[in-house]
């Protein structure tokens, strides 16, 4: 009998290798010429990722190199994220992908190869903290999971089907759910088994032992691969799996097990002549012990040192990502600001023209003064946003911050009710600082504004004024060289979540229509435009302050007297007005042509050389700052002064910025923030021109 089953099962293998040689020879003898297979590849550790040289490594590759290189086909790797991989190989840009858990859904997607090479479970990983004893413990939680992967199936699955209400957080890669964790991007994280335990031992993390359903891991290939393949494909899996020995089990047992490797019988004896060794020479070990202890002693400082790089580091690269944000917040509010300005020149052009056109007595001058009022508060608001954006034209001068504030007292005083005291307190000796005197001001008084809002109960309000020590002047015991003004309320205080909003623009703690959340935001953008920081502490239900701290100057104080503008406001020069928006350039001109001057009118850069350059002279040029086409407004200032230096020139922006600070010559050159009224464009002209 037992020479029977010997035969039978020798007949067998027999026919087994004869099926899969010519298989093998089939496919190969169709594949000598062909390009490399295809085979996608995406991080999983321990089951599929790159090592340190950027090495294929792992269960899969080892894998699939003995049954690629088995049937004698050459591939090459293509690293995919794992939802692209899907899809690749849906669309026949790859010819073969790894690792793929076996549903219904993807077999209509897919053809899989049907021997399974792996079985696993999914997951829970959790912080240290979190308890989860239970599946209904997810009710609430933030879960993260790799995108269009079996573990968010059965998560999904899960959820519908016994009610539970989660937020799910798809990741690009199971690395990237472990780091929504690390980070406090989620509360817990479903994975493969292999990944999770790996990770959690990494990472001192948890493995509740909660798993989900068992699912079967397979390769895949396009749906139009051809049939001899996926046979062949087949066929040496299953010849892997029953080969005691084979690259299959090795790559199982270095990858997937979870068990250690025994030691093997040397390595015992070993350790007992090592043994009778140590005994034999205790004082060699006491000097080896004294001598670790201290190397251990280096190593743990360099490990702290290490901790506090790390730690910098990272605050570092926070504070980059805080800037950048800024950075193109204010870049948007720049644009957003720019158009805005250009539809408040028009409206109050247009608007101051009618005023002149009307009747002294007329009922209609009521109702042109409230859209030029409404007028002037947009222009207000786009200010503060160009504050915020750091763009907005401040004009700084040498002021002492001490002066200024207690010259506003009273004003400060009034704006707060009875049950708030007010404490002003002044340093002594307050150095000179290089600010725009109505900025700050008016950064006070917001500051002083979201105070009293803090205190609807009443409490005390501290404005304090002194100088201050940057790290660089503590460090090295020089000078102080810094001007603190502080705000200080005994208020109810910022929720921890929100002190990283606080700056931002129309963000507000406020109730509704009780605050328009552009305040700090417009602080924000003053001190840090004017070379200063801001700073802000809060701590829930004991109070807030706002830290302002500006560079010191060496400069005193300027005491010219501004000049005054002329009586006259008409003229008849001939003027070259350069406005690429036709509704502003409309309104511009008809302003100027009302006030008696001759003007000629360009659309661009280009056209406005053009004219310049011509016999016929002009008295002054009004020119915008930014227009379509190669030549903008200050490339035709520098053109204009390269043909004349006499030319009084006027510049229009929308976005506030310095551009003076571009020009080399700005004799001559004026710069004005749009919208800007006519009395006031018509008075800077005469002044330029009267020069």
């Amino acid at each position: 009998m037992r020479e029977e089953i010997l035969h039978k099962f020798h007949f067998g293998t027999q026919v087994y290798r004869f099926l899969l040689g010519l298989a093998v020879i089939l496919i190969f003898s169709g594949q000598l010429n062909a390009e490399p297979l295809r085979v996608g590849f995406y991080e999983n550790p321990p089951k599929i990722f790159r090592d340190a040289d950027g090495n294929p490594a792992g269960f899969w590759p080892e894998v699939t190199d003995a049954i690629l290189s088995g049937l004698g086909y050459e591939y090459e790797y293509v690293d995919c994220e794992w939802e692209a991989c899907l899809e690749m190989v849906q669309q026949g840009q790859l010819d073969l992908m790894l690792d793929v858990a076996y549903s219904k859904e993807r077999a209509q997607q897919f053809q899989f190869i049907n021997q399974a090479l792996i079985y696993a479970w999914s997951t829970i990983v959790t912080s240290q903290e979190l308890e989860v004893e239970t599946l209904a413990d997810f009710e609430g939680k933030r879960i993260a999971v790799l995108a269009n992967s079996i573990q968010e199936r059965d998560l999904k699955r899960f959820l519908r089907e016994e009610g539970v209400t989660a937020k799910l957080i798809w990741t690009s890669s199971v690395q990237g759910a472990i780091d929504a964790i690390m980070v406090g991007d989620a509360d817990m994280a479903i994975t493969n088994t292999f990944f999770a335990v790996r990770m959690a031992e990494q990472n001192n993390l948890r493995t509740p032992e909660l798993p989900f359903q068992v699912n079967s891991y397979h390769f895949v290939v396009p749906p139009d691969a051809p049939r001899s393949f996926v046979q062949a494909m087949n066929l040496a899996s299953y010849r892997q799996q029953m080969t005691f020995g084979s690259e299959f089990h090795s790559a199982e047992y270095e990858w997937i097990s979870f068990h250690k490797a025994p030691l093997p019988a040397w390595l015992n004896t070993a350790v007992l002549v090592a043994a009778s060794v140590l005994l034999l020479s205790g004082a060699l070990i006491f000097i080896l012990r004294r001598l670790v202890q201290a190397r251990t002693r280096d190593l743990a400082n360099t490990v702290e040192a290490l901790s506090t790089e790390m730690e910098l580091r990272k605050k570092a690269e926070k504070f980059a990502l805080e800037t950048q944000k800024f950075d193109a917040i204010g870049r948007l509010v720049g644009g957003v600001a720019h158009d805005f300005n250009n539809l408040l020149s028009v409206i109050m052009g247009n608007l101051e023209l009618l005023k002149d056109q009307a009747e002294p007595n007329s009922s209609i001058l009521k109702y042109i003064d409230q859209a030029l009022s409404a007028t002037k508060r947009g222009a207000k608001l786009t200010y503060d946003l160009l504050s915020f954006g750091r763009r907005a034209q401040l004009v700084p001068q040498v002021l002492q911050i001490d002066l200024v504030l207690s010259g506003i007292e009273d004003m400060l005083r009034r704006t707060l009710p009875a049950n708030i005291s007010v404490d002003f307190r002044y340093g002594d000796h307050v150095k000179p600082v290089l600010l725009d005197q109505g900025q700050l001001e008016n950064a006070v008084l917001n500051l002083v504004l979201n105070a009293r809002d803090a205190m609807p109960s009443g409490g005390k309000l501290t404005l304090s004024v002194s100088n201050v020590a940057s790290d660089a002047a503590k460090e090295s015991g020089g000078p102080l060289d810094k001007v603190s003004v502080s705000v200080a309320d005994t208020g109810l205080g910022i929720e921890d979540e929100a002190l990283n909003k606080v700056f931002e623009p129309f963000f507000t703690t406020k109730g509704t229509d009780k605050g328009s959340g552009m305040g700090l935001a417009m602080v924000h953008g003053f001190v840090t435009q004017s070379g200063g920081e801001i700073s802000l502490r809060s701590v829930l239900g004991q109070g807030t302050t706002v830290e302002l701290c500006f560079p010191a100057t060496s400069e005193l104080a300027d005491q010219k007297a501004g000049n005054d503008l002329p009586v006259d406001l008409s003229g008849g020069e001939k003027i070259l007005l350069v406005e690429d928006d036709e509704a502003v350039r409309n309104a511009l001109s008809q302003r100027l042509s009302t006030s008696g001057f001759r003007v000629t009118e360009a659309g661009d850069g280009t056209t406005a050389f053009k004219l310049v350059s011509t016999p016929a002279k002009f008295d002054l040029v009004v020119t915008d700052l930014t227009m379509p086409g190669p030549v903008q407004g200050l490339d035709l200032v520098r053109q204009i002064r390269e043909e004349s230096d006499e030319i009084p020139i006027v510049i229009l922006t929308g976005y506030g910025t310095d551009a003076l600070d571009n020009l080399s010559d700005t004799s001559k050159c004026i710069l004005l923030s749009k919208p800007v009224s006519g009395p006031t464009l018509i008075s800077r002209i005469r002044q330029l021109l009267d020069t």
